[in-house]
């Protein structure tokens, strides 16, 4: 009877071990955040609640051990999700490497690629889900090929320069890969969103030409630039 007892408070002390390190801890973390104190409404608009995820870097086949790959993306999947149920954010932007392999796969493993990213990253309803792409996505200026950029586009819809809007702020997603700026097509592609994108906020501001081709903005904000790489940094 007391090796029964004994046995029965040593797994049911590992099973509260297991839950509290696999489960809690990541609530009990998290809620040492809150969002920024609420300011007064602009314009009757309530204020717009953003996450930014930056660099998952999901393991691949190649060089991806299976229990590294495990390990990181429970811990990945089980901070995302208990973020969505404590702070329930409007959108949620992905800051590009979403893969680590992601322009070595082929379109096999890139579709398995998207299907975890999807499982991993799922979102409650409500709150929308963006990718930018990443080097790691598809690889750097100088090793990226159509192909890539055509798949990646077409899993997440985005692969060069976009603008989303909600209820007044203006987010722009930029590809940092196109800018290179040498010409290149995947470049000039960009480079041409961007101008169109640029052109829409001048006339938003009232400054702009040819205004009436041009989509309307909901309302003119200074737009919010997102993209993979770093805005600014020093020189390596």
């Amino acid at each position: 009877m007391k090796l029964r007892n004994l046995l029965f408070r040593l797994l049911a002390g590992a099973l509260c071990l297991v839950l509290f390190n696999e489960f809690f801890v990541y609530y009990l973390v998290l809620l040492e955040c809150q969002w920024p104190t609420k300011p007064h409404p602009v314009n009757g608009q309530e204020p717009v609640k953003v996450m930014l995820l930056a660099d998952t870097h999901l393991l691949g086949p190649i060089h991806g051990h299976w229990f590294d790959k495990l390990r990181r993306e429970w811990q990945m999947h089980r901070t995302f999700q208990s973020a969505m149920t404590l702070f329930r954010p409007e959108a949620v932007f992905v800051l590009g490497d979403i893969f680590d392999e992601g322009n070595w796969v082929n379109q096999k493993e890139f579709d398995a690629y998207v299907d975890r990213f999807r499982k991993l990253f799922h979102t409650p309803e409500g709150t929308q889900l963006y990718s930018i792409v990443g080097n790691h996505d598809i690889g750097f200026h100088y090793a990226t090929h159509p192909y890539l950029t055509h798949r990646f586009g077409k899993a997440f819809n985005n692969t060069g320069v976009t603008m989303t809007s909600i209820r007044g702020v203006n987010f722009v997603a930029i590809n940092s890969v196109a800018m290179e700026g040498d010409g290149c097509q995947l470049c000039e592609t960009a480079e041409k969103e961007l101008r169109g994108i640029s052109a829409i906020f001048k006339c938003g501001r009232g400054v702009g030409h040819g205004c009436k081709s041009f989509p309307k903005l909901e309302e003119y904000s200074r737009p919010i630039v997102l993209q993979h790489y770093p805005m600014y940094r020093e020189s390596d």
